[in-house]
């Protein structure tokens, strides 16, 4: 079991967010904070590991996806035409 001390500042703000959310139970509302550390964590170890995997290489694009040209200023676009 974890235990933490939240300010009361920060306490304020998550009865609000959670609210908004419908959720007024603490141990819900830390389960759904959990979850999204939890996602957010496991997006960042896939973007590190395609970064690994390819290293100073380009990374391809998406099927239907195509560069943009240098006049466009942008890095990729939307399907190809």
């Amino acid at each position: 079991m974890w235990q933490a001390r939240l300010d009361s500042d920060l306490v304020a703000a998550l009865r609000k967010d959670s609210a908004v959310l419908g959720m007024s139970a603490r141990t819900e509302i830390v389960c759904a904070a959990s979850a999204m550390l939890r996602q957010r964590a496991a997006e960042e170890r896939m973007a590190r590991s395609v970064t690994d995997f390819y290293g100073d290489q380009p990374v391809p694009l998406p099927i239907g996806v195509r560069r943009a040209r240098p006049a466009d200023g942008g890095e990729a676009t939307g399907a190809a035409s």
